[in-house]
């Protein structure tokens, strides 16, 4: 019976996990934007050009960027989706479903299965872990780097497990892999990482073995080779810019120890937070850690080395995060929220559940977590998303394909306030390789053109857009609105 219930909780989570997500893929309703658009060109070029990158997205410092490896992975679900847009989401969420399959069977084996179907739940409801299986970004694809290298230190640490070097490699792949594909993360973690050596014996006996050390090191260099290459091709290029921004930092924004510390502390509450589905579930699983805590040092248990390492991440990417005193944005720590939650499934692991009392309030906390989640789907259920997002994006391309053939020449404009349309881009791009329609113009063909208009917080800039760029002749035309963005066709009258 017990296996049979255990077996239910894991159909059920995985059944969970797709119910609250398919329906926004189904309707298209993600979001896409400048970023998406630019992102899916560069990965179809690999395949259309081969044009090979050593660099990836900008960041937030002029000169640098993440890493390539993004390009390299987008190139992937071009190939298996044959360009279609939905395809990279459908590919994002297998990617954050094999994570969560990863996670509760890892989980089942190192603690017991309440536990496991307690994770399942908690990353099925979750409105941050919701969001990141439907977002297409290089910063999302940390989530799966971090659960790497959560579980390769886990097996580093685990007392008794024979060591192969093996591990050693993947757990430095999985670090790299997390700078790379969010640099700011990188920059912060891995310091705070080889620090860890000097304070866990654990660690401290892969530094003594040079074997493990070396095997560790070869998978940095090799999630780092691009942009190693890079930087050889290029002069140490990002290295200099990296080394002024550490010597000579330019703070846009700069703030007041108090005012950084203040700003961290709500950066942190607001990680934990976006766990949970609302806010007394993430204050009563804050209560339940620290009584946790403070239960198992009463009784002068001993705490488990992984629950102290990940609870010194934590700590620690805090503390060194106060360094910088300058606006410090969510996505600096994407994916954070992975070690937040292996910390608190650490501490759980720890209590004695064979004690009746803990066992039976341990399975009420978690059956009223999954009981006012499911009546809270059930009662917000609506027969179909809002559209929105590519689903828009789409109607605009099919409102101009009913009028033009794959033949026909004619003239397209775009406006968007990011100035250059990456997303019309692809989308042009992804249907011509379709045979659905031709490359369009910028150029007024036989006195028609199409423009594309989205909205603009600051309407001046495109009223002034539409000023130079409509005709100045006398014009016909005709608009077709899909929420926030106009479909204008121009023609202009015979003299």
């Amino acid at each position: 019976m017990k296996k049979i219930l255990s077996i239910l909780g894991y159909v059920t989570s995985i059944f969970l996990f797709l119910y609250i997500r398919f329906p926004a893929l189904l309707a298209h309703s993600v979001a896409y934007t400048y970023d998406q658009g630019r992102d899916f060109m560069a990965g179809a070029n690999i395949v259309l050009t081969h044009h090979i990158p050593f660099i990836g997205p900008t960041t937030g410092i002029n000169g640098l960027f993440h890493g390539s490896w993004w390009y390299y992975y987008l190139a992937l679900p071009f190939l298996l989706f044959k360009g279609a847009p939905i395809g990279y989401y459908y590919a994002n969420l297998a990617i954050h479903l094999l994570c969560f399959v990863a996670i509760m069977l890892f989980i089942s084996m190192k603690t017991n299965d309440m536990l496991a179907i307690f994770a399942g739940f908690l990353i099925a409801f979750s409105p941050y872990f919701t969001f990141t299986s439907l977002f297409v970004g290089n910063n999302i694809m940390v989530l799966p780097s971090l659960v790497i290298f959560l579980i390769t230190n886990y097996l580093i640490f685990e007392k008794g497990k024979k060591k192969n070097n093996v591990l050693y490699l993947i757990n430095g792949l999985a670090l790299g892999f997390v700078a790379e594909f969010e640099l700011s993360f990188g920059l912060f973690i891995i310091p705070v990482y080889f620090l860890a050596h000097a304070l866990f014996p654990q660690l401290r006996a892969v530094i003594k073995n040079i074997k493990s050390l070396l095997f560790t090191l070869a998978g940095l260099i090799i999630a780092f080779a691009p942009r190693i290459l890079f930087e050889l091709k290029n002069k140490f290029q990002q290295t200099r810019v990296l080394l002024s921004f550490f010597t000579k930092p330019k703070l846009y924004n700069p703030k007041s120890f108090v005012d950084v510390l203040t700003d961290r502390f709500h950066l942190f509450v607001g990680y934990w937070k976006g766990m949970f589905p609302n806010d007394v579930w993430a204050i009563s699983f804050a209560v339940l850690v620290l009584l946790a805590v403070v239960f198992l040092i009463s009784k002068k248990k001993k705490i488990s080395p992984f629950t102290l390492f990940s609870g010194y991440l934590v700590l620690f990417l805090f503390l060194i995060s106060l360094v910088y005193k300058d606006n410090f944005w969510g996505n600096y720590y994407e994916g954070i929220q992975y070690i937040m939650m292996f910390f608190m499934i650490s501490v759980f692991s720890q209590l004695n559940v064979k004690t009746t009392v803990i066992k039976v309030g341990f399975i009420c906390i978690i059956s009223a977590f999954f009981i006012t989640q499911l009546l809270t789907i059930v009662l917000a259920h609506k027969t179909s998303p809002q559209k929105d997002g590519l689903a828009i994006q789409e109607d605009v391309m099919n409102v101009i394909m009913q009028n033009e053939s794959a033949n026909s020449q004619f003239c397209v404009r775009i406006y968007t306030p990011p100035v250059i349309p990456h997303t019309y881009n692809y989308l042009f791009m992804y249907n011509k390789l379709k045979g659905k329609i031709s490359a369009p113009s910028s150029e007024w063909i036989n006195g028609t053109c199409w423009f594309i208009v989205e909205s603009d917080s600051y309407k001046k800039r495109r009223d002034d857009w539409l000023e130079v760029n409509e005709p100045k002749d006398k014009y016909e035309v005709s608009i077709t609105k899909l929420k926030d963005v106009e479909v204008r066709y121009y023609k202009v009258l015979p003299k």
